[in-house]
């Protein structure tokens, strides 16, 4: 992606497992955010559009089970990282992470110690069992969801085994198949 400064998204993306694209043969100069999923290409989960005017669309996939189908999110934002910010604050890709997770065959859970006020929210998410005390343990395919979670519902997981609740991380322990 030539001529696009996108430093100061870099570690983000990073840390959410994506990275961004700009099709060269593609006129409308569309640049996509997409999940690393294997592929050279990757998984687009969402996009930013220049307008005539000069300002930028948003468009990103927030009805996860609708394949390569994103909604417009915001419009007339002024730069090329507010309408990738904002893209990436509604996306919901956890279904495409979940459907990863399996294709590798991964029984792995997790365990986390969280504040008690977020015990209960999170609990009630599927594959999050409160085992008391504000200690959690996730499925992998709750891993999976969390880690596509839109960063404006202020909880979502990394790759770096991390759970952020409001900004402050908490770190994910992975257990053995046998739960120890």
């Amino acid at each position: 992606m030539s001529g696009i400064d996108t430093t100061p998204l870099t570690s983000l993306l990073a840390e959410r497992g994506l990275f961004l694209t700009q099709d060269d043969g593609d006129a409308s100069a569309a640049v996509y955010i997409c999940v690393q999923d294997g592929l050279p290409g990757g998984y687009p989960i969402g996009y930013a559009l220049p307008s005539r005017t000069g300002t930028w669309f948003a468009y990103a996939r927030s009805r996860p089970g609708r394949i390569f189908a994103c909604d417009q999110v915001d419009a007339g934002l002024w730069s090329l990282e507010s309408a990738l910010r904002s893209a990436l604050a509604h996306a919901r890709y956890g279904d495409v992470l979940h459907a990863l997770e399996k294709a590798t065959g991964s029984d792995a859970t997790y365990t986390v110690k969280v504040p008690r006020s977020w015990a209960p929210q999170l609990s009630a998410l599927p594959g999050v069992i409160g085992c008391g005390g504000g200690t959690l343990r996730l499925t992998s395919a709750a891993y999976a969801f969390l880690r596509g979670q839109p960063e404006r519902g202020g909880f979502y997981a990394d790759t770096a085994g991390r759970l952020w609740l409001a900004g402050e991380s908490y770190e994910l322990r992975r257990e053995s198949r046998t739960g120890g």
